[in-house]
């Protein structure tokens, strides 16, 4: 074998071995690239799954009263205000959470809205309202336990697969849905 033989050898597998280089370095850096992209939706998820698991404690907060037991956002119009902000706060993160679990939670808005606020007039005294809140509590109490017990089971599901995120962007269970909105009833 001649020198330039030897040279061009060389510099042949030196040109090959960069391109090589290069093409695996561009792989590896696509790949990391996914997983921080993948790392950031599961951030997101998490961090919305957390906010749904609060609004299910304060959901879970339970009042004894005279005629029975009634869940604490009936306790008031304080208290079924600050339900309704937390309900509105956790369904701003629903684009993050599994389908079902979003359209349950529009499910329990619609709920309080035609069960609950279209049926108190808040130009009527406080203790009015209390009472009428009691009523509505003691009616609605096994519904509103159906409705947290749905959302928990929802929550510990999706959370044992929450890091498959492919199946999230693949999350068609429900489709589109319609839910009733009725106008208030205070005066029926």
């Amino acid at each position: 074998m001649s020198t330039t033989e030897i040279i061009l050898a060389i510099l042949t597998s030196s040109v090959f071995s960069a391109i090589l280089t290069s093409f695996f370095n561009w792989k590896l850096h696509n790949s990391n690239y996914k997983k921080d992209y993948y790392k950031k939706l599961l951030d997101k998820r998490l961090n919305a799954y957390e906010d749904l698991n609060r609004f299910i404690n304060i959901l879970s907060n339970i009042v004894y009263t005279e005629k029975g037991m009634i869940h604490g956002l009936f306790c008031g119009s304080v208290g079924f205000n600050h339900i309704s902000s937390e309900l509105r706060k956790t369904q701003e993160k629903s684009f993050w959470l599994d389908d079902i679990t979003g359209h349950k939670l529009t499910e329990l808005s619609v709920f309080l809205f035609n069960n609950v606020s279209g049926k108190i007039d808040d130009s009527l005294p406080e203790e009015v309202t209390r009472e009428k809140y009691y009523e509505l509590g003691i009616e609605h109490y096994q519904k509103i336990e159906e409705f947290k017990g749905t959302l928990k089971f929802f929550m510990n599901n999706e959370l044992k697969r929450l890091y498959k995120v492919e199946d999230f962007f693949n999350d068609d269970r429900i489709g589109s849905k319609t839910y009733p909105v009725y106008e208030k009833e205070i005066n029926k």
